[in-house]
């Protein structure tokens, strides 16, 4: 039998995918190489702003906020359509510095783990009832997850239940035809990572030097991970499940 060529095994003609947190940064990126690849993609988000970026790039709106059950119910049918969901991509999140241990609340690690554990477990559980020819899920976990930091320590939890959850989904949903990924990123020259480091300007902090501060030398991009995505969804990874690929650079090496 003929191997599928190049062109065939990236090719999502007819796939059917859904992003959440589709509407900026790494998300953004992700629903713009997935469309380019001939995927029908929903853009999932809270910020209404999102539905122009999505008709430029010919995807379809949902507005959502991923712990409200209703709204994300509703994106996972407008994504599925009336044929079924092909793809998800867990990408919505919170990823603020937590801080010193001492000084984090309960009410703090109640939001993070809502947001970041809670609702990619609802939003992995909703799309795999509309998968019944199979998908692809990939969920976006963090090098957090893998060395820790600190004062993140809540986000780095949050982010070490992603890489759980990636595994145990993966066989779990492996027998329906239904793979499931992580990727996990280094520093990403997102608007909210140049934000979030934006007060430590003030000691002198360089932020793209400190972006850059990997072996390869480079600054992280938005469409870096959307390549890991591209690849994981793709038939280039037909025999990958329960993976989490690590895209930083170097930083973890």
């Amino acid at each position: 039998m003929a191997l599928p060529t190049v062109p065939d095994l990236i090719d999502l003609s007819g796939k059917r995918a859904l992003v959440t947190g589709g509407g900026k940064g790494i998300g953004a990126a992700v629903a713009t190489r997935l469309a380019e690849a001939g995927a029908n993609v929903t853009v999932a988000d809270l910020d209404p702003a999102a539905e122009m970026f999505a008709s430029s790039i010919g995807a379809d709106f949902a507005r959502c906020d991923i712990t409200d059950a209703s709204q994300l119910e509703n994106a996972v049918a407008v994504a599925a359509g009336g044929t079924g969901l092909d793809i998800l991509v867990n990408n919505a999140g919170i990823f603020p510095t937590t801080g010193p241990v001492e000084q984090v609340t309960d009410e703090f690690v109640h939001r993070m783990l809502d947001v970041n554990v809670r609702a990619q477990f609802s939003a992995t559980r909703e799309a795999s009832t509309k998968m019944p020819n199979g998908g692809s899920i990939v969920n976006l976990a963090s090098i957090a997850a893998l060395g820790g930091g600190a004062n993140i320590s809540a986000y780095s939890a949050s982010k070490g239940a992603i890489v759980a959850l990636t595994r145990a989904h993966a066989n779990e949903l492996g027998p329906r035809g239904i793979r499931v990924n992580a990727i996990a990123p280094g520093i990403i020259d997102t608007p909210g990572v140049q934000t979030q480091m934006e007060p430590l300007k003030a000691g002198g902090l360089d932020i793209d030097k400190a972006i850059a501060a990997n072996p390869v030398g480079l600054a992280g991009q938005p469409d870096h991970i959307a390549r890991g995505v591209l690849f994981l969804v793709s038939d280039l990874a037909e025999f990958v499940t329960g993976h989490v690929l690590v895209i930083d650079g170097g930083s973890t090496a």
